[in-house]
């Protein structure tokens, strides 16, 4: 039986919100590298904010994803 209760508190929310943007943030930011890509390959110009998105949105991602599995651990030291 687990002892875990079966409620989301408000920080469970918020870091469940948080995990789904940053896994938003990152496929937006993959979306946006891909095009860059294809573009290139087919010897166009793409879009500046492409590379802008790509060049800022991914290690945002990045980050948040990381700081999401620091606070899955501190959390789980305190169980």
């Amino acid at each position: 039986m687990s002892q875990h209760p079966s409620t989301f508190s408000a920080s469970d929310r918020f870091w469940q919100l948080f995990n789904y943007a940053a896994m938003a943030l990152a496929l937006i930011a993959l979306v946006a590298l891909i095009i860059v890509l294809i573009s290139k390959w087919a010897g166009g110009t793409p879009w500046p904010g492409f590379n802008w998105v790509a060049m800022i949105a991914l290690p945002a991602a990045f980050l948040m994803m990381g700081g999401s599995v620091l606070h899955s651990v501190a959390r789980r030291r305190r169980l």
